[in-house]
């Protein structure tokens, strides 16, 4: 869970027009589910993971966003914030790193036949001083993660800068010391999810600003394969979206966490064409 006390920014590429967005389904989640943050899904079912301070459980939900299953999972959630896969594993980005003083940031790389089989892959970011870092006031923290071939792309929220990074993590060794592969200005706000579009062979990611009464501005982009920002837009009347993933012809699912004014939900939108 986080708070950011930033205002709102438009990209310099689109002006953050909402007009296109059109919302499909808004499903209130379970209560087990209030702090939901990151999202998964595959052909026929939808992960999900709470956040900081709750049991380490991967849920299994149905696109009618009901809890089919629950597994806890033999591991501290320290501050678990992003969830991906592939054919073999689930990866859960246990990076949370809010006051930027965490010396175990992790991706746990949890078997799908055995999800008692878990290998940690150390996150190791270049140039990072806990001494140095203050609460939100850094760029080593982050929430979004995609599984994408051999590797994994995490995005920073860079509380500090404002400009996001992306780094790889391979997923079958050990990754010495991240360094950007790439960064991305104009995002109106902290990145709290993403996936890959392969439909339309672009990233697509989620996040927000939130000011000192807990208002949140949602906002979703778009990012060109190689990480050009492509388009902003508003998701008006939603607060805290933490997670999302792609499905097909240009609909994403996204979570909220709950808020005072909200419940936690499960939203699925369809972006323009």
């Amino acid at each position: 869970m986080s708070l950011l006390l930033l205002p709102a920014a438009c990209s310099s590429t689109d002006s953050g027009n909402d007009s296109g967005i059109e919302v499909l389904e808004d499903i209130v989640l379970d209560e087990q589910l209030v702090e939901t943050s990151g999202l998964y899904c595959d052909a026929n079912h939808i992960y999900t993971i709470n956040d900081s301070g709750n049991s380490p459980d991967l849920f299994t939900l149905d696109t009618a966003g009901t809890i089919i299953k629950s597994e806890k999972l033999p591991r501290k959630n320290t501050d678990w914030e992003s969830v991906t896969a592939d054919s073999e594993f689930y990866y859960i980005g246990d990076f949370g790193n809010n006051a930027g003083k965490r010396s175990d940031l992790a991706v746990l790389k949890v078997s799908r036949a055995d999800t008692g089989d878990i290998t940690p892959l150390p996150v190791n970011y270049e140039n990072y001083d806990v001494g140095k870092n203050e609460y939100y006031a850094h760029d080593y923290d982050a929430e979004a993660m995609v599984s994408r071939g051999d590797q994994l792309v995490l995005f920073s929220k860079s509380w500090l800068t404002r400009v996001v990074k992306v780094y790889l993590l391979d997923k079958g060794k050990v990754t010495p010391l991240l360094s950007p592969v790439a960064e991305v200005s104009g995002i109106p706000g902290v990145v709290t999810g993403a996936d890959f579009d392969a439909q339309n062979n672009r990233y697509v990611i989620v996040g927000y600003t939130s000011n000192a009464l807990g208002m949140f501005k949602p906002f979703i982009a778009t990012l060109s394969a190689e990480f050009d920002l492509i388009s902003t837009y508003k998701l008006n009347g939603y607060g805290q979206v933490e997670g999302l993933c792609v499905r097909e012809n240009n609909t994403i699912w996204l979570t909220q966490e709950s808020s005072p004014l909200s419940a936690a939900k499960l939203i699925k939108v369809k972006l323009p064409e």
